[in-house]
């Protein structure tokens, strides 16, 4: 039986009447999802979505995404969530790729979209969708059948069918359609658990969004029992309510909201103290952050380090190896977790020795199965079966990862290898700095040089930023040029979008 309605199967035996979700309007057991799931499955079928077919889905984070999520899996169907920020012709781009036969959304951003090229569209904040997860047909036989729409059972779905088509954050071009079948799901999930042993009371606060690859750090504390909290959008406020209303045991978010967190009003008002662990990933974790975080709530942090390429968290660090708060400006991604393998190589693929910078590359029963419908692009990260992620790093004698920088950033000044997360960090350190990115530029004397853009305090100039990084940044390496914004454009992961600076 394929990963995700074992999972279903098992909590629903183990925690029957235990919460296994909440959103802003309700929550569920694992009994209810179990039951919902099912019914959704076979109405889905009744409708005429089989197996391989695709499906998209398109809204914020609810019970229905992943009841959604479920029940196509338990069909054989690949459910395509959609980022609900993309515009119509980003989101019409990527539906004329994977050819969806059905959508299933929010009305309003259903609305939005008009003229995806679909057969069946179900807005799941009506009558219709509630109708079909508690009266689509009864509760159904787990045995297995041969006929993938017939009424008496669901087909036989094989670990190695595709599950889902999650597409990447896009940060510098179109964004890719990630192929990810059960078994990806299930080797991350059990490796996980296996690094990580999770106890199954926890409750996680999900800050993140369930359309890419970080989606599966909530399918994998799911694994264990856990409840997870969804959230429709991070505002600080609200996340900080989720996670003293429910007694939050844990949160995933990215750094750049756990520093909202600390920048807001309410978190001297708001009862944290049944946090144990802050979950981060998606972008580095700055140091000076990280210090005033953990004095603040007192609690564990763990870095998730994954791609959604590689099937989604794959290394970690545990609270237990992070350093003592303002002790270090390093903090490693972690050790590779049980079932997946990591190694760095240098640019003619060869294997590096310890310490050595190169790029990051996995290999393992996580990786996806390819880009959608996109050989070439498949091809362009893999070597000899691994997968590169394009993150420069050095794996430590005690195997942990350390990332430096994107091998797509890297700036190379008269043969100098410059990173701009080494300058983003350094600039940062300034009392009066918020944020800042770092790109190259072309430059006719060294070829290519670094420009900085900061978000500052009113008054800070270029010429004090400078001074600042002379005492911390070879001169080298320091910025040809500093200029202010506003606001650092990111994507909803934390990451920077280096695209839209005004360069």
């Amino acid at each position: 039986m394929m990963w995700l309605s074992q999972l279903l199967q098992r909590n629903r035996q183990c925690f029957p009447d235990r919460t296994a979700l909440v959103d802003a309007r309700r929550s569920v057991t694992w009994a209810e999802f179990h039951d919902r799931v099912a019914r959704l499955a076979h109405a889905l079928s009744e409708r005429g979505i089989r197996g391989g077919d695709r499906v998209a889905v398109l809204s914020v984070d609810r019970i229905e995404v992943l009841e959604t999520y479920f029940a196509l899996a338990r069909l054989g169907a690949l459910f395509v969530p959609l980022n609900h920020s993309l515009t119509p012709a980003e989101v019409t781009g990527i539906t004329e790729r994977c050819d969806p036969v059905a959508v299933i959304g929010e009305s309003a951003l259903l609305e939005r979209h008009p003229d995806l090229p679909v057969r069946i569209r179900v807005p799941v904040d009506g009558a219709e969708f509630a109708a079909l997860c508690e009266t689509g047909g009864p509760d159904l036989p787990d045995a297995p059948v041969a006929d993938a729409g017939g009424s008496a059972g669901f087909p036989d779905v094989p670990d190695d069918a595709p599950a889902a088509i999650l597409h990447t954050s896009a940060t510098t071009g179109r964004a890719k359609g990630v192929a990810v079948d059960h078994a990806s799901f299930r080797a991350i999930a059990l490796g996980w658990l296996a690094q990580v042993r999770p106890t199954d009371d926890i409750v996680l606060v999900n800050c993140c969004p369930l359309y890419h690859g970080s989606m599966v750090v909530s399918l994998t504390y799911m694994a264990a029992g856990a409840t997870v909290v969804l959230m429709p959008g991070f505002q600080p406020q609200r996340a900080l309510a989720a996670i003293e209303d429910n007694r939050a045991t844990h949160v995933w978010l990215v750094p750049q909201m756990l520093r909202f967190l600390m920048q807001s009003k309410a978190l001297h008002s708001t009862d944290l103290s049944s946090l144990r662990e802050v979950l981060y990933g998606a972008a580095p974790m700055p140091p000076e952050l990280y210090a005033e975080a953990a004095q603040r709530l007192g609690c564990g942090f763990r870095q998730v380090y994954g791609m959604t390429e590689v099937g989604g968290p794959f290394v970690t660090l545990g609270p237990d190896e992070h350093p003592a708060p303002g002790t270090t400006d390093v903090i490693p991604a972690g050790r590779v977790i049980p079932g997946m393998s990591v190694k760095a190589l240098d640019p003619k693929d060869q294997d590096v020795a310890p310490g050595v910078i190169g790029e990051i590359c996995a290999r393992g029963p996580g990786v996806m199965r390819g880009y959608w419908n996109d050989e070439n692009a498949t091809a362009d990260i893999t070597t000899d079966g691994w997968t590169r992620t394009g993150d420069l790093g050095f794996i430590d004698p005690d195997g942990r990862v350390h990332l430096i920088d994107r091998s797509k950033d890297l700036i190379i000044r008269a043969g100098q290898n410059v990173y701009p997360r080494e300058i983003e960090q350094a600039l940062r350190s300034h009392a009066a700095v918020h944020d800042a990115a770092v790109v190259g530029v072309a430059d006719a004397d060294y070829g290519e040089v670094p420009l900085a853009f900061v978000v500052a305090e009113d008054g800070t100039t270029a010429d004090e930023v400078q001074a600042h990084l002379a005492g911390l940044l070879a001169a080298y390496k320091r910025p040809r040029q500093i200029r202010f914004i506003d606001e650092v454009p990111r994507n909803p992961a934390g990451k920077i979008l280096k695209k839209s600076l005004p360069v």
